[in-house]
């Protein structure tokens, strides 16, 4: 039932993300307030039989919780969740009014509809001209067509022992347009169809017309509500009665919402008008919200003034009353993919905003970060947890490197006495398949432009040149440089003296601890006194599940998009290679997402997140036109992960701000084209085959002969052309000078720091500082929700796998237990090779197969980190 739900949720997330169609809404809007005045002919008391108990401070036009249900059923489109509402109106028997007694309330969002239902027990006082008790059964539905228009309608049934109060079905239906983030508009038409009771009489008809603004930005900080109602009158002697109505809602820090309304009666009776007030405080407590107030006036009698309460039962939460701080506890079972590391870093990011939060304990039984630059933002994000004045603590079990670099910024480091730290510095593998090819009796024919150009290498020789060696190596250094700088700082332990204790390692958890790697001992079912220690105090600890909050903000709210190109570059659409973990970025899936953002007028800004070695050079520039028209048309800021590296690069140079973590890798300002020649193996095969041409190059991409001296020659005309359009490409979004350029590629690969020092980036910072940055640029609030583009898909093989309950987490545990490790990282190392075919011009930086910190990740995935993230990119 709860992924159900979750599901439920998902889907009308995604359909509240389509534009609205205001121009229809406005003249559906406008139909309705033409219908109102068509039948504005006659007039009739304004307490009818289907009058529903009051709902305090209500307005027409910004009910959004079960109170719509009466007051507009359009605004349950609105309902952010699941809602259980009580109120209670007792005036006293003096009052002429008859709106008295109880209500009772349940709403429910559900796929493309927003339902609930609702009892009203009528229990008017004595002195009003209605006196007999009445029972009344709503049934509202509204279609959920976005953030911006809604349309709903109540079925109502009235029941009472009197046969001038028995046997009602009445018709109530209604608009809300909301146009802006701080402006609603609302009609309504309450009993339409003229419900007549079992004496055939009927009540008439009448129309609400409201508007609702919240000035303060667009928040719930502040709202005020004006509003008419007109009712029809069947006596041709008698006009229409006006009834205007005004409602606030301010908002109190800490309690909840103080709310009112004013209505002016008897306004056509020619002497002075009548008012009748509702006043009253909202306090919300968590996802409890308890009302009360008074109602009074003149229209109501001082002998008449009664009281309300109210109370809600809801499965969203509003701002009130601080529950007692708490210490949340998250665990990590798996290493994030690229998309969950996002959601990782969001639900940090959101938990250092959370003044209910005193406490973060990260449960790590995996590595946290599947590259030392994601381990920056994840560190980045603990000290931003601290400057809010938030405990940190880890737990550790079997670590590694990353482990350390995130946790070294922490309060405490605790570790599992049976646990250790299998780190003693960084390493790499880089696989050369020339001998397994030449074995095979294939050959590689490749061209290239670049000493630096190394991804060729691995495909043509069977060991790297020297200038290969040298450029790893210094890579190599540049990460240690960055990881000794993080630990260093976060444990105070200086970066000489540390890497004199790290070159110790591995560690066993007693050793950790002597070397001042690690704080404590613990084991698991110890954690609870750890943080009682840390926090110097008894703590709450829970896991976080924030649930659902109620929309700050009307309408589409202007938003940052975050589109991701991640994964090999190719022409065509995105797909992925299950079990190997291969993901392949389409040219048409990224500059799809792009076109989308730039045509969302709620998109105020672009965050790129690139998270690639690059691949098909026409991938590359197809991505880069779509980010050049991207940068044209609004804010585009560009965030390099973990690599973003040749074609990666490529596609970064659109002429917004790049930022780059210290360890991202960069650069690799190159090209390489080529093929393998199969004639060898196939003889062996015992194959033969026999080429017919009409011209001598018709077949020079063939993988039956290698390339001729002349079709070489040729070849690296072409590579020349392509590695100058690169550099031009460059120079262009960077501003620098061609020659500049040239002399920072030919292939070599950057860090991110390094990139910094040689102009290719703008500035070193995460994600983080990218998306505040682009709120800036944007003119947005700090709280702007982030969309990501292109929505997550998988291939069909991937797809029929998660059918029998294998999750892209299980397919990787699936893979490492049937496939060695070594020729995993193989198949990972040739996929995209044989992906891009031999016809294709390659800007791609070479594969290393394991940078290693250590321990290994138990598995990279990108599934929902579980409660805690749903709808976190939307926030």
């Amino acid at each position: 039932m709860n992924d159900l739900l979750h599901s439920a949720r998902l889907a009308r997330t995604a359909r509240r993300a389509r534009p609205a169609r205001f121009a229809r809404s406005a003249a559906a809007l406008l139909g309705l307030c033409a219908l109102a005045s068509a039948h504005a002919a006659h007039a009739a008391p304004t307490d009818g039989p289907s009058q529903p108990v009051p709902d305090p401070g209500k307005a027409v036009a910004s009910s959004d919780d079960t109170s719509a249900i009466a007051v507009n059923p359009a605004n349950l489109s609105f309902l952010p969740g699941t809602e259980l509402r009580w109120t209670w109106v007792a005036t006293g028997s003096a009052s002429p009014l008859p709106a008295r007694g109880h209500s009772i309330a349940l709403g429910l969002p559900l796929w493309f509809v927003s339902t609930g239902l609702r009892f009203d027990f009528i229990d008017p006082p004595a002195a009003a001209p209605i006196d007999s008790p009445s029972r009344w059964v709503r049934w509202g539905l509204a279609l959920d067509t976005g953030p911006g228009f809604a349309f709903g309608t109540t079925l109502g049934w009235g029941s009472s022992d009197a046969p001038a109060l028995d046997g009602y079905f009445s018709l109530t239906s209604g608009i809300t347009l909301r146009p802006a983030t701080w402006l609603s508009l609302s009609a309504v038409a309450r009993d339409w169809n003229r419900p007549e009771n079992r004496l055939n009489e009927a009540i008439e008809r009448s129309y609400d017309l409201g508007v609702a603004i919240r000035p303060v930005g667009g928040r719930r900080a502040l709202e005020i509500g004006l509003e008419t109602a007109y009712v029809e009158n069947s006596d041709p002697d008698e006009s229409g009665a006006w009834v205007p109505r005004a409602t606030l809602g301010l908002r109190v820090p800490y309690v909840g919402t103080l709310r009112g309304d004013v209505t002016l009666r008897d306004l056509t009776t020619g002497g002075d008008p009548h008012v009748a007030a509702m006043a009253g405080l909202d306090v919300n407590v968590d996802e409890l919200q308890l009302s009360a107030g008074g109602v009074f006036g003149d229209a109501i009698t001082k002998n008449g003034t009664g009281l309300y309460f109210g109370a809600a039962l809801r499965s969203f939460s509003e701002q009130g009353v601080q529950l007692p701080a708490r210490v949340v506890r998250i665990r990590l079972d798996s290493t994030p993919g690229v998309r969950r590391h996002t959601r990782f870093l969001q639900q940090l990011w959101r938990l250092a905003e959370d003044p209910e939060v005193s406490g973060v304990a990260l449960v790590l039984r995996a590595e946290p970060a599947s590259s030392l630059a994601h381990a920056e933002e994840v560190s980045d994000a603990i000290r931003n947890l601290k400057s809010h004045g938030k405990k940190v603590i880890c737990h550790l079990e079997d670590s590694g490197g990353r482990s350390l670099h995130v946790c070294s910024h922490a309060d405490t480091i605790a570790m599992n006495p049976a646990g250790g730290l299998r780190f003693s510095g960084i390493s790499s593998s880089y696989f050369f398949f020339g001998g397994l090819l030449k074995k095979l009796g294939v050959q590689a024919d490749i061209v290239r432009i670049g000493a630096h150009k190394l991804a060729a290498e691995q495909f043509a020789r069977e060991s790297g040149t020297q200038v290969g060696k040298d450029d790893r190596q210094d890579l190599l250094e540049q990460f240690n440089g960055a990881f000794l700088a993080e630990v260093s700082a976060g444990r105070r332990i200086p970066a000489a003296e540390l890497a004199r204790r790290l070159a110790r390692g591995p560690f066993l958890a007693q050793e950790a601890r002597q070397f001042g790697l690690i704080d404590r001992l613990a084991y698991d079912d110890e954690i609870g006194r750890v943080i009682d220690e840390v926090m110097g105090r008894a703590s709450r600890v829970v896991d976080d599940d924030p649930g659902d909050e109620a929309p700050e903000r009307w309408g589409y709210s202007p938003k940052v998009a975050l589109v991701y190109l991640d994964g090999d570059m190719i022409d065509g659409e995105s797909r992925s290679i299950p079990l190997v973990g291969v993901k392949l970025a389409g040219s048409y899936t990224v500059a799809g997402a792009l076109r989308r953002a730039r045509e969302d007028r709620s998109v105020r800004a672009v965050v790129l997140r690139v998270e690639t070695g690059g691949g098909s050079t026409l991938a590359a520039d197809v991505i880069l036109r779509e980010a050049i028209l991207t940068a044209r048309a609004k804010p585009l800021i560009v965030s390099m992960g973990s690599q973003a590296a040749s074609g990666g690069y490529y596609a970064s140079v659109a002429g917004g701000p790049v930022f780059a973590n210290r360890s991202t890798v960069t650069g690799s300002i190159g090209i390489f084209y080529g093929k393998v020649d199969v004639t060898g193996l196939l003889q062996k095969l015992g194959v033969a085959i026999e080429t017919f041409r009409t011209t001598p190059r018709a077949d020079a991409e063939s993988l039956y002969r290698p390339f001729t001296d002349d079709e070489r020659e040729q070849l690296g005309v072409k590579v020349k052309q392509l590695y100058d359009r690169f550099i031009a490409r460059v120079a262009e979004g960077r501003h620098m000078r061609p020659d500049e350029v040239d002399a920072l590629a030919r292939g070599r690969v950057w860090t991110g720091a390094q990139a910094l020092e040689r102009r290719l980036v703008d500035r070193l910072g995460g994600l983080r500082e990218a998306l505040a940055e682009a709120r800036r640029m944007g003119q947005l609030p700090d709280d702007a929700p982030v969309v990501s583009l292109p929505e997550e898909d998988t291939s069909l093989l991937g797809y029929a796998l998660s059918l029998v309950g294998l999750s892209a987490q299980a397919q990787g545990e699936l893979a490492k237990a049937t496939i060695p490790p070594v020729m995993l990282d193989a198949a990972r190392a040739l996929t995209p090779f044989l992906v891009f075919g031999a016809e294709r011009p390659l800007a791609r930086s070479e594969f290393a197969g394991e940078i290693s910190f250590g321990v290994p990740a138990t598995a990279r995935e990108d599934e929902p980190l579980g409660p805690a993230a749903r709808g976190l990119e939307e926030r």
